[in-house]
């Protein structure tokens, strides 16, 4: 079974969430970059800390130099005793105290006194000097774990202002999901400017707009409720109940559109309506260029137990409605229900038929009856319609087959009518007064 405006809520319902699931993938995407800066900058601090216990292992290559040191001794003694001792130049205490020193370069390497030892070869020397040197920048390390600390504290701040800050969104978040509704709104039966002018209201009311991540599902389908309210109603609405209440005996109701669209069926659906609420009827069969629409209203008349003004087929219609509207005012009716042929709003015989009509019997009110799922074709009729002879209100018929919606929607938009009464079954009661935001609702889901 054919669900009421499911396709509008599907489209719809999917813009809504191309909106908020693009804000809410925008604001994931900045929370995980903050948790990357601090793990990029607390690995330098840890590098110098294993080079510092590396590079005294490289003590071995100072026990390989001091051997030959020490054969260099026992050649030219004359040569070490100078650095070591400055007072004694006998040789043979020389070749006797070579043995302490190499005990003392083994032991006290990395004590500052063998350092003017080991100065006996100058490049051995120098080579450990740079090496003791890289080690001093462990004064700044203390600075730089301070700074990691405030980064994480930064962090913390950060995410805690994700999560309760505003989101903007801007053009780039929903200019493409605004076009692809577009196309899908014109597809579910929207008049094209129609579309244009929702997608472009709604541009305006949602860009640039700051919301709160957890508001944002409310605030899109707030401004989608709103647009969708603007566009269906003109400001001229009326309930059909109250303006026969204002009008003088008889009101006189007479009823546009095109064969097949539930025109007679309406019409006995509104005499229904009106007999409920207090008020006494009489229909005019003045569809004379059928003969089957006469035969269909007659039998409406008699389930609903009032009397049908008729003649045969090919009179006068202009005569069959002045005929009801003299039975009327003789009887004490409130209401005449003036039936006419469905036509084409080409047909340029059958629209100066109907204008003879509207001439002769001067009808209070005229309402155009259109089916809610023709679409387009619809909209256009009323417009000529409109342009002809004038229509006060729209009666959209079969809405409960509309899967699409589009129809209700841009009807009043396209033709400065306003849609009154919609049909929502075959049964008698199966009639509504046109309820804007009972349509948004069902369309919203």
């Amino acid at each position: 079974m054919v669900n009421m405006f499911d396709f509008l809520k599907k489209k719809i319902s999917n813009f809504v969430d191309k909106v908020t699931g693009k804000e809410e993938k925008k604001i994931e995407a900045e929370e995980p970059k903050a948790e990357e800066k601090p793990a990029k900058q607390v690995k330098p601090v840890e590098k110098p800390k294993v080079k510092e216990i590396k590079k005294p292992a490289k003590v071995k290559p100072v026990e390989k130099k001091t051997e030959p040191a020490e054969k260099r001794v026992e050649k030219p003694p004359e040569v070490k005793p100078e650095p070591v001792k400055k007072e004694k130049a006998e040789p043979v205490e020389v070749a006797e105290k070579p043995e302490e020193p190499e005990e003392a370069v083994k032991e006290e390497i990395p004590a500052p006194e063998v350092k003017e030892e080991a100065g006996t070869s100058e490049p051995e020397v120098k080579a450990p000097e740079p090496e003791l040197k890289k080690p001093e920048p462990e004064k700044p390390v203390e600075p730089v774990e301070v700074k990691t600390r405030e980064v994480k504290l930064g962090i913390v701040s950060r995410m805690k202002s994700l999560i309760s800050r505003e989101v903007e969104i801007t053009e780039e978040d929903v200019e493409d999901t605004l076009e692809s509704l577009e196309l899908e709104l014109i597809e579910g039966d929207v008049a094209m400017e129609v579309a244009e002018s929702m997608t472009s209201e709604l541009r305006e009311k949602i860009i640039g707009s700051k919301v709160e991540k957890s508001k944002l599902n409310e605030f899109i389908r707030k401004q989608i409720t709103d647009v969708l309210k603007d566009t269906m109603i003109t400001g001229n609405e009326f309930d059909i109940i109250e303006r026969v209440k204002e009008k003088e005996r008889p009101v006189k109701i007479l009823f546009l559109g095109i064969n097949g669209s539930g025109k007679t069926t309406t019409i006995a659906k509104i005499a229904h309506l009106l007999m409920k609420n207090g008020f006494s009827v009489v229909l005019a069969g003045a569809d004379t260029f059928r003969a089957a629409a006469i035969e269909q209203l007659e039998v409406h008349a008699k389930r609903l137990g009032v009397k049908m003004i008729k003649r045969d087929y090919g009179s006068d219609p202009t005569s069959v409605a002045y005929d009801a509207v003299s039975h009327a005012k003789a009887h004490g009716i409130d209401v005449v229900l003036v039936d006419t042929a469905g036509r084409q709003e080409t047909n340029i015989n059958l629209m100066n038929e109907l204008k003879k009509i509207q001439r002769v019997i001067e009808p209070d009110i005229k309402l155009y009856i259109g089916e809610s799922i023709g679409g387009s074709a619809v909209i256009e009729q009323v417009k000529s319609f409109n342009s002809e002879i004038g229509v006060d209100g729209i009666v959209l018929t079969k809405i409960d087959c509309d899967a699409k919606g589009g129809t209700v929607i841009s009807a009043a938009k396209t033709s400065g009518v306003p849609v009154v009464l919609i049909g929502t079954g075959q049964k008698y009661d199966d009639i509504e007064i046109f309820d804007a935001d009972k349509i948004v609702r069902k369309i919203l889901g």
